[in-house]
């Protein structure tokens, strides 16, 4: 069983075990990974790998990159449109005009980005329901997966940049319904320091400056609740 976790440094771990990648066939899983099922030309991904010069390339690098990518995912080759073993076809190879191109074939809840997206939408829901106990085992979960940056390798590359800022809105929109479980569960000493942490993160969040004066103003922290509401309307 492959898990893939690219919500910090990026992990890949076979059958519990973790397996080391090389940088360019990081950057080459997580292509195919954002790509998600879709062919992606060898041109694509040899341009992504090497950008300025890429056409000096040889094909054969890409293609031993590509055959190293996918014994750790599957243990063993696959060939043109996969096999009769799903496994073995969880990276796939297509003959594609006078070219390849390649396919990350994988289930969702091997890839800690999916699960943590799933999480979030299931623990916001259960908060909107009035399911508080729910919502914060679900919440509690999600936050627990992440480990800082997600996508750091490829950070500053053009093609990741939509998929880092998504996810780095969910993290938001996960802490901002934490806090608000938490509010409902009355557990307000402990969310004031986690919501402290968050407004000096976020300090243009309204939100999160509210959900802070709600906190300390429970909390018997009157003239603090005060200051924090006086700054998020000013």
């Amino acid at each position: 069983m492959i898990d893939i976790r690219v919500l910090g440094p990026m992990e890949v771990v076979s059958s519990g075990v973790p397996v080391v990648l090389g940088p360019q066939q990081q950057v080459l899983l997580i292509v195919l990974l954002l790509a998600a099922g879709q062919r992606v030309p060898s041109i694509r991904l040899a341009g992504v790998l090497w950008e300025a010069g890429a056409e000096n390339r040889a094909p054969a690098t890409l293609r031993s990159h590509v055959a190293h990518l996918r014994r750790v995912l599957t243990g063993q080759p696959a060939g043109p449109h996969g096999g009769t073993d799903a496994a073995a076809a969880c990276l796939v190879t297509y003959r594609q005009g006078a070219g390849t191109a390649y396919a990350l074939q994988i289930g969702t809840d091997q890839v800690d980005a999916f699960r943590f997206g799933q999480l979030v939408a299931d623990g916001r829901a259960a908060l909107h329901a009035r399911q508080f106990q729910t919502a914060n085992t679900l919440l509690t979960a999600a936050l627990d997966m992440w480990r800082g940056q997600p996508l750091p390798e490829v950070a500053d590359r053009a093609f990741a940049v939509g998929e880092i800022s998504r996810l780095r809105g969910l993290h938001r929109a996960a802490c901002s319904a934490w806090a608000g479980v938490q509010i409902e569960l009355g557990a307000y000493r402990e969310a004031t320091g986690e919501l402290e942490a968050m407004v000096a993160r976020w300090p243009e969040d309204e939100g999160l400056r509210r959900l802070l004066a709600v906190c300390l103003h429970r909390s018997g922290r009157v003239a603090d609740a005060a200051r924090e509401i006086g700054r998020a309307q000013s």
